[in-house]
């Protein structure tokens, strides 16, 4: 949803002189008002969607200009589908202009899902920070958060699929030399879009795996202030387990071509792997209690408590 519209509002507004009489060109039909007051609503629509920045978490003023964008275009498509030429080149400018409509509404409607997704995911990070310090009732509102994150992030998908579609059925050896580079860069950026939903859905996994590890270690850490050891050694046990898989999954996010994927990966990642070691410790110190060990369970928990610094 970039440029698109425009090459074709250039066309038009070169074409705009020959409009000798309003709605006629040499006393023929001409769609060309029709034609040049859908381009301008495309670009305005084009306008308030490049104005946005979910990166600065501007997630009330994304809403509205998506809101306000997608009138632009729903009105554009209006006059479009009620537009009448006898003009073959106004009849092709109207038929792209119609898909670039129709595929821009698909990527509007995804936008507004992707930023229900991000609303979420923030209050995930909030809830997550410093993850060894979350409380046993934070979980479920965890839990609950990427719910609703992982919903909207699978309804943006088919969306952002569909715009993708109709995107690539424009045959590019037909439209105006000045809609390419736009049509292009709206096909490599639904390309990418696609790309980063699949990654985030990956990302989610990895959190969705962190939160029962971290909800384990509470349970852990609840049976060790009960001294019951050898339970809080098979807790600490699974809680491994469940930090394991999520650091598998987020070692392969390190690598994304999205630094919005990447960054926090790495993060995490290395977050989990200090932990882990933690844990490790912890399990370890729980198993030589309850065997009776206390000189070299007293030299694990040293350890765990280094790592974390919260025992």
């Amino acid at each position: 949803m970039k440029r698109a519209a425009l090459g074709v509002l250039i066309v038009i507004v070169a074409m705009a002189p020959l409009a000798i009489f309003s709605g006629c060109v040499g006393g023929k039909i001409s769609a060309i008002d029709d034609i040049i007051t859908s381009a301008s609503l495309m670009n305005s629509g084009e306008t308030r969607v490049a104005e946005i920045d979910l990166e600065a978490g501007a997630y009330s003023d994304a809403k509205i200009k998506l809101t306000v964008a997608k009138v632009d275009y729903q009105e554009a498509l209006k006059i479009l589908d009620n537009a009448t030429t006898v003009f073959d080149a106004e009849k092709e400018i109207i038929e792209l202009n119609k898909i670039i409509c129709s595929y821009s509404l698909d990527s509007i409607a995804a936008l507004q899902k992707f930023t229900v997704f991000m609303e979420h995911m923030e209050k995930v990070v909030a809830y997550m920070e410093g993850a060894v310090n979350v409380e046993p009732d934070d979980i479920a509102s965890i839990r609950s958060e990427l719910k609703l994150a992982d919903d909207a992030l699978d309804d943006t998908a088919p969306l952002i699929s569909t715009a993708k579609e109709k995107c690539f059925s424009i045959d590019m050896d037909t439209i105006p030399i000045q809609s390419k580079s736009g049509i292009l860069e709206d096909r490599l950026s639904l390309e990418q879009s696609e790309k980063l939903i699949s990654a985030y859905g990956e990302m989610i996994s990895g959190d969705y795996s962190l939160v029962d590890g971290v909800e384990r270690m509470l349970e852990a850490v609840e049976y060790m202030e009960q001294e019951h050891w050898h339970t809080a050694e098979l807790w600490f046990g699974e809680c491994s387990a469940d930090l394991s898989k999520s650091r598998d999954i987020f070692v392969n996010l390190k690598n994304s071509e999205f630094t919005e994927i990447s960054a926090p990966a790495i993060e995490i990642y290395s977050l989990l792997t200090e932990v882990l070691e933690a844990v490790d410790h912890l399990e370890a110190g729980c198993g030589c209690v309850d065997r009776g060990d206390f000189s070299k369970a007293e030299k694990e928990f040293d350890k765990a408590t280094a790592l974390l610094g919260y025992l």
